[in-house]
Parts: C-alpha cells; sequence; structure tokens
C-alpha cells in the first residue's frame, strides 16, 4: 500500500465470507516468514470458515509463494494450492479489494510515515469489512467462471476484467 511517497506492505486474506485479516509485515518477507504469516493468520481462517471441509488456497506465483519451505508448508497442512497461470491479474479477486482498499483511502490524509499510512489503512478497513464489501467479494467470487470463460477466450490475453 503506497502514499504520499511511503509504502507499507501488507497481507491480506479473502474467501467467499468476505475480508478476513489484513496485516502489517516488516518490509519483504522471505519463505519462512510467509510460512509463519500462514500459521497465524490463514490456518484460524480455515479452522473458522471450513473446519474439516476441503479447501482450495490461491496465491500468484510470486518467488515467496513458490518457494520450497511454503509448498512443505501446504503439503504438511493438507490444503490443496491452486494452480495458478503466470501473469492474470484479470482473475485473482484479491486485486480488486487492494483497488478498493486504495479507493476507501483516497479522501484520507496523505501519509507522511509509514505510520500514518497503517492509520489511514485502519480507518479504510471500517469499510472493508463491512457488509458492503462482504457482497461485493461474493460477486467477485460468482464471477469467476465468467472471468476464466473470457481468459480462455482470449486465449490468456488481456479481458474486460
Amino acid at each position: 500500500v503506497q502514499g504520499g511517497g511511503v509504502a507499507i506492505m501488507v497481507w491480506g486474506c479473502i474467501s467467499t465470507y468476505g475480508l478476513h485479516d489484513l496485516i502489517l509485515l516488516d518490509g519483504t518477507v522471505d519463505a519462512k516468514g510467509y510460512v509463519t504469516v500462514l500459521q497465524h493468520y490463514l490456518l484460524p481462517v480455515i479452522e473458522q470458515y471450513y473446519p474439516g471441509r476441503p479447501c482450495i488456497f490461491q496465491q500468484d506465483n510470486a518467488a515467496v509463494h513458490t518457494a520450497h519451505e511454503v509448498h512443505e508448508f501446504f503439503h504438511a497442512q493438507h490444503l490443496q494450492v491452486l494452480d495458478w497461470p503466470p501473469h492474470s491479474p484479470d482473475l485473482n479477486i484479491i486485486e480488486h479489494v487492494w483497488h478498493y482498499l486504495k479507493e476507501a483511502m483516497r479522501g484520507l490524509t496523505l501519509a507522511r510515515s509509514k505510520e500514518e499510512l497503517w492509520s489511514n489503512v485502519e480507518v479504510a478497513l471500517q469499510y472493508m469489512w463491512s457488509e458492503d464489501m462482504t457482497n461485493k467479494i461474493q460477486t467477485l467470487y460468482e464471477s469467476l467462471p465468467r472471468r476464466i470463460e473470457a481468459v480462455i477466450v482470449a486465449h490468456g490475453g488481456h479481458t474486460s476484467y
């Protein structure tokens, strides 16, 4: 998240139930740090919303996401990770959620420090955790079959999504 010349790194989790945790990360994260994030934030979401049910996790192909240690974590937790085509933001619902977060922050005072930027994110999260946003996220999930079809028709190229 950026604003006023400062940037922070955040990790977020969404599901058909809406936006879950959004956490502030300390700079860039390596594979070990990412596994720690998954242990502390992803697993509780899965346990709360999908207890005893199969769950498929989706993430992009960032190097940290595809590291051996991360693969081992998912295997040990019996979590299926969706194979994700490279360069496919059209299908990645969370990209839209990041856009909504930035829109919610637009009217706020321009941040001059990381602390101020995180404070702005916290203000914007009041909307991000609203029923309205949960409905928007649900609509995005419902649009996935159409998104996939559009990518197929475009032979993997750009779509209107």
